[in-house]
């Protein structure tokens, strides 16, 4: 267990508030680490050593994700700390130790899994944005064909929904649970150790997240254990971090894997100078109205004028604004983008759709025209279109799934 002084926790305090320290102050293998993860930036006058945080809220979220005794790091800063380290603290020792209170791991979950804890069955589901946490692991057992993820960074954990496509682009359908090792203890590797499932590490994509799963899962494993390697990271180390590159270099310089996917990932890596976070595979989420306007048997249709999708065809309408209700949010966008004043009627459907960049939600509401000439105030061209002429444009992927219900309504 790390032994924590008031010294050091001053020293990444100071870091924090974005202060310079000196290297002397802050622990060698500390700042090893941070630097490898590229947290600290190294200032010299003459032979003297300095640090700086690069990012004061990441280092403090690193800091208390990967060290269960730093948890509360930057919590009513040092008389926090002085108390519970005045109750562990060892007589006549001046190095003060933090007791273990939160034993265990958190798992997370995007579909049910049905396990046992402490012999009584639970059912790991947790809503959007939370996890469940298992303090007695050594009870904890799971279903045989579940396969185990382990996933280093807490932002991609607590936000796995988001990143569903993505794992089924990889692992397919197979039940998969959803581990962390936060707050960083050997109560994980120690359950799966125990287990006999298959075991998935999803990481950074840089030589320090590498050298994690070799050395800390891997190594312990075996061949049950695999990284997890998505098919477009290549390109994705392309518009990577160098400098996350350069701090890890001289510390990595010679990491080897046996195995050839893994090697492979290494090579990129060392061939583009570039790591890449995996943070990145989050997908972003859009939620927008659309309006299907409708006179005398036909509906309105616009043409994109600008970005990605230029020339494509679409339903008016655009992004929600915070407190908005989408009815509210259709009448403030088609008075934007078309002049027009519209009443809105039923919803058709919410269409969920995965475009490369984002998952799109968008809430599709028949509508008409109260006051105003529909006149193009963003778009290129529209069209008015009957049943028979719905494909003569080229529809959004998003916007054509609601061809076939506009369709039987205009043939009613």
């Amino acid at each position: 267990m790390m032994k924590i002084s008031k010294t050091l926790i001053s020293t990444l305090q100071q870091l924090m508030d974005g202060g310079l320290v000196a290297a002397s102050t802050l622990r060698k293998d500390i700042a090893e680490t941070l630097l490898a993860e590229g947290l600290l930036t190294v200032q010299t006058h003459g032979s003297r050593r300095a640090f700086r945080a690069i990012d004061a809220i990441a280092l403090k979220n690193f800091l208390q994700t990967h060290y269960e005794e730093l948890r509360t790091l930057g919590d009513n800063y040092l008389d926090s700390y002085t108390t519970r380290f005045e109750q562990a603290a060892e007589t006549g020792n001046s190095k003060l130790v933090m007791v273990r209170s939160c034993p265990g791991f958190p798992v997370n979950s995007y579909e049910p899994i049905t396990c046992s804890l402490s012999g009584n069955e639970i059912v790991v589901n947790p809503p959007e944005g939370g996890f469940v946490f298992i303090d007695n692991w050594q009870q904890f057992t799971i279903p045989n064909d579940v396969v185990v993820v382990g996933i280093e960074n807490m932002e991609n954990f607590r936000m796995i929904r988001h990143q569903r496509k993505l794992f089924e682009s990889v692992l397919g359908d197979t039940p998969l649970l959803f581990v962390s090792r936060y707050p960083q203890s050997k109560d994980l590797r120690k359950w799966l150790q125990g287990i006999t499932n298959r075991y998935v590490h999803f990481g950074d994509f840089d030589l320090a997240g590498i050298n994690i799963f070799l050395t800390e899962f891997q190594q312990f494993l075996g061949a049950r254990s695999s990284f997890f390697i998505p098919s477009d990271i290549e390109k994705r180390l392309q518009i990577g971090s160098q400098d996350r590159y350069n701090n890890q270099l001289s510390r990595f310089r010679d990491l080897k894997c046996d195995e050839n996917r893994i090697q492979a990932i290494i090579d990129l890596i060392n061939k583009y100078h570039k790591c890449y976070d995996q943070e990145g595979y989050i997908m972003k989420q859009i939620e927008v109205v659309a309006a299907v306007i409708l006179h005398e048997g036909r509906i309105f249709a616009t043409q994109r004028g600008y970005g990605e999708w230029k020339d494509w065809w679409e339903f008016p309408g655009g992004k929600m604004e915070s407190g908005e209700t989408p009815e509210e949010a259709l009448k403030r966008e088609i008075r934007e983008e078309l002049a027009t004043d519209i009443g809105v009627d039923d919803l058709i459907e919410t269409i969920e759709w995965d475009y490369p960049k984002f998952h799109l939600t968008m809430h599709c509401y028949w509508c008409h025209v109260e006051k105003g000439s529909l006149s193009l105030q963003e778009h290129e061209a529209a069209k008015w279109l009957g049943k028979d002429e719905l494909l003569s444009v080229k529809w959004l992927p998003a916007d054509i799934q609601l061809i076939d219900k506009i369709r039987d309504r205009l043939s009613e």
